[in-house]
């Protein structure tokens, strides 16, 4: 009937036929309307809905061409945003009728069969035919990333593979995608020593830093296996410091500035420790040449933490033309750790530098210990090591360096470290004996520790001059380390030991505190000398840490003379 009076019908009629499930009628009545030059925007909404719903019937019987044919027709209308409901299921049909998401799913099939690299081949040459399809660029960049999660987990690690990958994430231009890079750099950063293996900085620069967000730049808490809460370092970190340790010698200039130009732009960004960056940093400048800033640096992270070996052998590195200061570097990180495993390094710039004083002699004691070392090991022994064994100068019954060889060569080094730290005054207040350790009132109220050597033993009451470095925790507790200490002749400041002559008041648990200046007399000198209440007690106090309290005190450490007229 309404094919006979088809100047009056309307998409109204369309939309009736469709809700009536005759959709092949209201089809061929909407195809009817479209042929009118004049169609209005309602008759091509109609016919595009009467396409969407044949396009899903043909797909649900499996029709595909069918459903090709109606995807044609509905290609060719243009349906924008402002159609709402009508153009998200135009484009869902679309992509479901499309050829190409079938080869996705049987690609995303063979992801989830762990058939990755048939995956990867796949979906590259799905790529290759649909360059500008972005659902295929993005499951091609998936792809790329689960082969290289993969790699990253095996026992013998591909690089290459990783690198070829890498490079062709960044081909199809998904780095600016900044969802896509976390999950991207999470595996790979955690691969050991990447950076020694993949030149990560060609990547980092390639990156748009702007897009990283607020969670880039946070700490992620998480359980350790001792049970303990750590905080596991933030994206940004991590990506700036491995890139950077990436860099080699066939870094072009213009790279090096940048990506060291961006690790401290965004490191004032970053709300956790950066110190290990800082060395990543110090030891880009020695790249440049630009020792002066390379040194300053490292005597900075020194300050903070004097007793690590591998720091006093990066700032050799910052050091030019003079080998006495190298060799006292090298002494003193071997006296933080003298264990050849660990720092086998320093003991091999020991040797270098005796051999440029001409010090061979000795260069040679050192090097018959470092070669046994290495053999008993079964270590090799590289190109230098086998030179210095076949030089002229070598003598292999060389007599071994004067035990205090180290300690007497590491002055100068401690020395310019401690050019620029604090001095002060302190008092030994308590001795570890059995650790070598002396805990030193400072004045100020500066708890110190200092670790002695057996051979000048410090005893309690020693009255030191200490240099020492002061920094702060990431929780912004303050922290202290002792660069050098010596005793000396000073008397010790009043702010540190003072004399008293008070009454005292013995507690229960047998300790006894002056009832004016509350100076604190430990058991054992209450039952030495009888102690008991009402006693006026003279004696000489030093200050001391009360760690339980988390107070400064007076503690008694000697008492003089005691008045018990009373009793």
């Amino acid at each position: 009937m309404y094919m006979e009076h088809t100047e009056h019908v309307t998409s109204r009629d369309v939309f009736d036929l469709r809700r009536e499930g005759k959709l092949d009628e209201a089809y061929a009545m909407a195809k009817r309307l479209m042929e009118n030059p004049d169609y209005s925007v309602w008759d091509k909404r109609a016919f595009a809905w009467c396409l969407v719903d044949l396009i899903k019937r043909a797909n649900g019987e499996n029709n595909q061409n069918a459903a090709e044919r109606y995807r044609n027709e509905l290609k060719g209308l243009i349906i924008t945003e402002s159609d709402g409901i009508l153009c998200k299921q135009t484009e869902y049909v679309l992509r479901v009728a499309s050829p190409v998401v079938k080869e996705l799913a049987a690609i995303k099939s063979l992801k989830e069969a762990g058939r990755n690299q048939e995956a990867l081949d796949k979906v590259k040459a799905l790529y290759a035919q649909n360059p500008q399809d972005e659902s295929v660029k993005n499951a091609y960049g998936w792809c790329l990333h689960k082969v290289i999660q993969v790699e990253a987990k095996e026992k013998v690690i591909n690089f290459e593979r990783i690198k070829a990958c890498l490079n062709e994430v960044f081909t199809l231009g998904l780095h600016n995608d900044i969802n896509f890079m976390r999950y991207l750099w999470g595996p790979i950063l955690t691969i050991k020593e990447v950076e020694q293996h993949i030149p990560l900085y060609q990547y980092a620069l390639q990156l748009d830093f702007t897009k990283f967000e607020r969670e880039d730049y946070e700490v992620k808490p998480y359980k350790g296996s001792d049970g303990m809460m750590h905080d596991w370092p933030s994206l940004v970190i991590r990506v700036l410091r491995k890139s950077l340790n990436s860099l080699d010698k066939s870094a072009d200039k213009k790279s090096i500035i940048t990506l060291l130009n961006l690790a401290i732009e965004h490191m004032a960004y970053l709300n956790e420790s950066t110190y290990y960056l800082k060395w990543s940093i110090a030891k880009t400048y020695v790249m440049l040449r630009e020792l002066d800033k390379a040194q300053q640096i490292t005597l900075d992270l020194l300050q903070a933490k004097p007793n690590e070996f591998w720091l006093w052998n990066g700032l050799v590195n910052t050091i030019e033309n003079d080998h006495l200061l190298a060799l006292s570097c090298y002494c003193k990180s071997l006296l933080c750790q003298n264990r050849l495993q660990f720092n086998g390094a320093a003991k091999f710039g020991v040797i270098k530098e005796l051999v440029a004083l001409e010090q061979y002699d000795m260069a040679s004691a050192e090097l018959h210990e470092l070669v046994t070392f290495k053999i008993d090991n079964q270590q090799k022994i590289n190109d230098q090591l086998n030179a210095y064994l076949h030089a002229d100068w070598y003598n292999p019954d060389a007599e071994s360096l004067p035990k205090d060889f180290y300690r007497e060569h590491s002055k100068m080094a401690v020395e310019l470290l401690c050019q620029a730290l604090p001095k002060t005054i302190g008092i030994v207040n308590y001795v570890s004996k059995a650790q070598n350790r002396a805990f030193i009132a400072a004045d100020g109220d500066i708890s110190l520790m200092y670790q002695y050597d057996s051979k000048e033993p410090l005893h309690e009451m020693d009255v030191v001059s200490v240099i020492y470095t002061r920094y702060e925790d990431q929780d912004g507790t303050v922290r202290y380390n002792v660069a050098a200490c010596k005793k000396t002749d000073e008397e010790p400041p009043t702010s540190l030991v003072m004399k008293f002559k008070e009454p005292i008041k013995v507690i229960d648990t047998g300790l006894a505190f002056t009832k004016e200046s509350n100076v604190f007399i430990e058991n054992r000198i209450v039952q030495t000398h009888n102690l008991m209440n009402g006693h006026v007690v003279s004696g000489v106090a030093v200050r001391s840490f009360n760690k339980k309290k988390n107070c400064w005190g007076w503690q008694a450490t000697e008492i003089l003379a005691v008045d018990d007229a009373n009793h």
